[in-house]
């Protein structure tokens, strides 16, 4: 099972693999680092407060606004 959401528990930030420098594919993941299924899993890991990487979620944002962007355009 793919496990894209990586936390970092040294830093408390939590990654998508790929979105960003720090969690490009195929990258091999120090201790310091923990794979989750869902984003939701990674957040309650923890039981701290989770700060999202700000490089993932704005690659995730615009993602999902072009996809949003699609879906209303095939509507026309």
């Amino acid at each position: 099972m793919r496990k894209p959401y990586i936390y970092n528990t040294k830093t408390h930030t939590l990654h998508i693999e790929g979105f960003c420098h720090c969690t490009f594919e195929g990258m091999p993941y120090g201790s310091e680092y923990k794979c989750f299924s869902t984003e939701n899993d990674a957040v309650t890991f923890d039981g701290r407060t989770v700060s999202m990487c700000k490089l993932c979620m704005k690659k995730r944002d615009k993602i999902v606004k072009l996809q949003k962007w699609g879906k209303s355009n095939e509507k026309n």
